[in-house]
């Protein structure tokens, strides 16, 4: 609202354009949480398996047990979206993943787009609680994805039955799939076989598909 304010102040047709700027960005996005208010609906929770919660302007997810999947979402229903969130991997073990769930009907039922810190990704499907790869035979590696980095800008495509990764602005995988058409939106950090690992969230996005990812 803070450019509607300043109309009176500003000549007509710098306000103008800085109204047409505003609905236009505003107009794709549908949802967004920079994780600095406790209460914006993704929860707290601490268990014997993981941790979960707010913690200086980031939601963490933290997993203790080898093998074991952990997520959020804030209680959101999305039919196409792009989803695009920083992930910053603080501590794990090796065969850990993290990353952004689509689509999200039940703890049972959901898309899930993992990357790990060394360089593999998968897109997984969940239907009644039997997950499966779309994206190929287990996590795969791809030059793409830094080896290490403090900071993945992960951002995951569900477009009609089009489901898009991409790491840092670069495409991933790609594949199609049309068992869930819509529901919430979301985080996940698993754990491999060794167990541990904890990342934090910021800057979490969804909007509307652009029409040249159609």
């Amino acid at each position: 609202m803070a450019p509607r304010r300043l109309c009176p102040i500003l000549p007509v047709v710098l306000t103008l354009l800085l109204l047409v700027g505003c609905q236009q960005e505003e107009a794709g996005l549908l949802f967004y949480d920079r994780f600095g208010n406790p209460n914006s609906g993704w929860g707290t929770e601490s268990r014997e398996s993981f941790d979960r919660g707010y913690q200086e302007g980031e939601y963490f997810i933290e997993v203790y047990e080898p093998d074991w999947f952990a997520w959020a979402t804030p209680g959101k229903k999305f039919r196409d979206a792009v989803i695009t969130a920083d992930a910053r991997p603080v501590s794990g073990a090796s065969g850990g993943h993290f990353g952004l769930i689509c689509r999200y009907c039940s703890p049972a039922n959901f898309y899930y787009f993992g990357i790990a810190a060394d360089g593999y990704y998968a897109i997984i499907r969940v239907r009644d609680s039997h997950p499966k790869i779309l994206s190929g035979n287990g996590f795969l590696p791809s030059p793409a994805i830094p080896v290490g980095a403090a900071v993945y800008h992960i951002r995951a495509v569900c477009q009609g039955d089009r489901l898009l990764l991409f790491v840092n602005d670069r495409e991933i995988a790609a594949v199609t799939d049309e068992t869930f058409r819509q529901g919430d939106a979301g985080l996940g950090v698993g754990s491999g076989q060794e167990g541990s690992i904890r990342v934090h969230f910021d800057n979490f996005k969804v909007l509307a598909p652009e029409e040249e990812e159609e």
